[in-house]
């Protein structure tokens, strides 16, 4: 025979035991809801990349690639500064009429804060063999016709412009690195030879994680500082 006081015992062990178990199985509910939220998300809303930060480019178009191949070699360019988390909004300053406020920077020149990329003729006359060039950190210089000679004798015409944005994002590289070192492997990479412009035309120059981070911090810090009333150097033409 049991005692009122052990039915009472009993009574009680039973309700704990429920209620941890009703306790359990709405723990198990809402971790299952949550999952299935997570899991209802698109996909870009689950892995959203930070916004690139822009910094604006003054483009001196000495000597005048085609509209339709120059504005496709600065999409590609955007393409690998966008994948490194930076854009570029490019300036055509030898373009007319401008608008107000792109024809006062236009006027000031390239700086650190707004730095410069002209296209010439030539060649670089203390390294005949390179592409393209970069004074640290307000200038790059593209040697157009070399590019396009380049591409005419690999049968590659058709991918000038991006060859041409692959340089632009090379050189841009350097400033916005603030380095003039190269890379084994990617974008920043010294010597292009056929290898590197199978690369290119394929998608597969790009810059490493390591200096993908640096040019996010560069870029940040680029946008964020004042711009100076006098340019670092004269935008003269060549």
């Amino acid at each position: 025979m049991r005692s009122p006081v052990g039915d009472q015992l009993l009574a009680s062990r039973t309700t704990q035991h429920t209620d941890r178990r009703t306790l359990r199985s709405a723990v198990v509910q809402v971790a299952l809801g949550v999952i299935f939220l997570i899991l209802s998300l698109p996909l870009h809303a689950q892995s959203e990349p930070a916004p690139a930060t822009t910094i604006t480019v003054l483009v001196y178009n000495y000597v005048h690639v085609s509209h339709a191949t120059l504005a496709a070699a600065e999409r590609e360019a955007n393409k690998i500064l966008g994948a490194a988390g930076a854009q570029a909004a490019w300036i055509e300053c030898l373009d007319q009429p401008l608008a107000l406020d792109a024809n006062d920077l236009c006027r000031r020149g390239w700086t650190a804060q707004i730095p410069g990329l002209r296209f010439i003729s030539g060649s670089n006359k203390f390294q005949d063999a390179e592409f393209a060039s970069a004074a640290i950190p307000v200038l790059s210089t593209i040697y157009y016709e070399k590019i396009a000679r380049r591409a005419h004798r690999d049968n590659a015409d058709a991918g000038l412009p991006v060859l041409l944005g692959c340089i632009m994002a090379h050189e841009l590289g350097h400033i916005l690195l603030g380095d003039p070192v190269h890379s084994a492997t990617g974008i920043m990479q010294p010597r292009w030879g056929r290898p590197q412009f199978q690369q290119a035309l394929t998608g597969n120059l790009l810059f490493t994680p390591r200096q993908a981070t640096r040019i996010q911090a560069r870029t940040r810090l680029i946008a964020n500082l004042r711009p100076t009333a006098d340019p670092a150097l004269p935008p003269s033409a060549p």
